[in-house]
This record gives structure tokens, C-alpha cells and sequence, in this order.
């Protein structure tokens, strides 16, 4: 059973990537459509189609939806500590929050401050 806080919380990272992919589609006539793409590690910075600004938003899909897998099933878990019978739904509910805040950070990360360089000017 998934705590309501819980599912209230998990609905902050939809509200984050719907209030970005609005504005995107608000100012995505005035971006150029060549962008610069910044590489990683060794690789240099490249130039790409505005249209990359949307995968940052699908990748991010993938990744809440995974994460939703987890918070819907702690049980599944491998914990690396024996858990007891009187304590499993307080170490499950703390791993679901830890989730949903994980999930929060990388909307975050994911979604407007990938190309905030581009889109935020």
C-alpha cells in the first residue's frame, strides 16, 4: 500500500515537466534551430537540432516511470540490512519518500536546467 503523501508527492516532478514542456512549446518558435549540445567527458561541444530540447523530457518519463516500478513495490527490494517484521512498513515508507525525492532531484536536473542555457535566454 502506497502511502497518500506519497502518491501527492510523486506528482510534483509531472507538475515540474508540464510547466517546462508548456513554456518550451511557448518559446520553441523563437529558438534557433541549431543549437549547441555539450558534450561529456572528452567529447567537445557539438551543434544539433532544437528538437533535442524535448528528449531531456522523454528520458525523464523513463526514469519516473522506473522509479514509480520501485515505489509501487518496495518489497522487491534487496536491502543490504535484515529487516524486521515490526519495523517493514517504516523502512518501506522511508524508502518510498528517499524515491520520490530522488525523483524530485532529477526532474529538476533533467528538465530545466539541461538546456537552460538555450531555452532561458
Amino acid at each position: 500500500m502506497i502511502p497518500k503523501y506519497i502518491k501527492l508527492l510523486f506528482c510534483t516532478p509531472f507538475v515540474i515537466i508540464v510547466c517546462y514542456s508548456v513554456y518550451l512549446c511557448t518559446v520553441y518558435s523563437s529558438i534557433p534551430d541549431t543549437i549547441t549540445i555539450h558534450g561529456y567527458g572528452n567529447l567537445k561541444d557539438n551543434y544539433g537540432s532544437k528538437i533535442f530540447l524535448v528528449f531531456p523530457i522523454l528520458m525523464n518519463l523513463v526514469i519516473l516511470f522506473f522509479i514509480w516500478l520501485i515505489i509501487r513495490r518496495p518489497d522487491k527490494i534487496k536491502f543490504t540490512f535484515e529487516i524486521n517484521e515490526d519495523e517493514r512498513e517504516k523502512t518501506y515508507h522511508i524508502t518510498q519518500l528517499a524515491l520520490v525525492i530522488i525523483a524530485i532531484f532529477v526532474t529538476i536536473m533533467m528538465t530545466p536546467l539541461s538546456f537552460s542555457d538555450v531555452v532561458f535566454k
